[in-house]
């Protein structure tokens, strides 16, 4: 059993790395990709992870997670990507936020 999952994990990375190398084959050269082209690209990073972060702090195992830690590190992060708009400050301090509630017992 575990080498099937050894070559499922393979093929899946390795079907992974052939759609990422298509796109600079396809893109790569001289082409120019129209402006709302490179504006939609632009916003799909931010899009994933709103996705994670949300399916994070509202679901636990497919069900609604209480409110805790998750939500006030969550609420400090939203507070420092505000003040400081910077994703590296946002993602330190929800994290050490985060981490000092769950030391703190919360």
């Amino acid at each position: 059993m575990t080498l099937t999952a050894f070559i499922v994990f393979t093929l899946a990375a390795i079907g992974t790395y052939l759609i990422r190398v298509s796109g600079i084959v396809l893109l790569g050269g001289d082409r120019e990709l129209p402006p709302r082209v490179r504006k939609a690209l632009s916003l799909v990073a931010p899009a994933a992870m709103a996705a994670i972060i949300a399916n994070s702090l509202f679901l636990e195992q497919s069900d609604w997670r209480a409110f805790g830690p998750w939500h006030i590190a969550a609420i400090v992060a939203v507070g420092v990507a505000l003040w400081k708009r910077s994703m590296g400050w946002t993602l330190a301090l929800g994290a050490a936020a985060f981490a000092a509630l769950l030391l703190a017992g919360f």
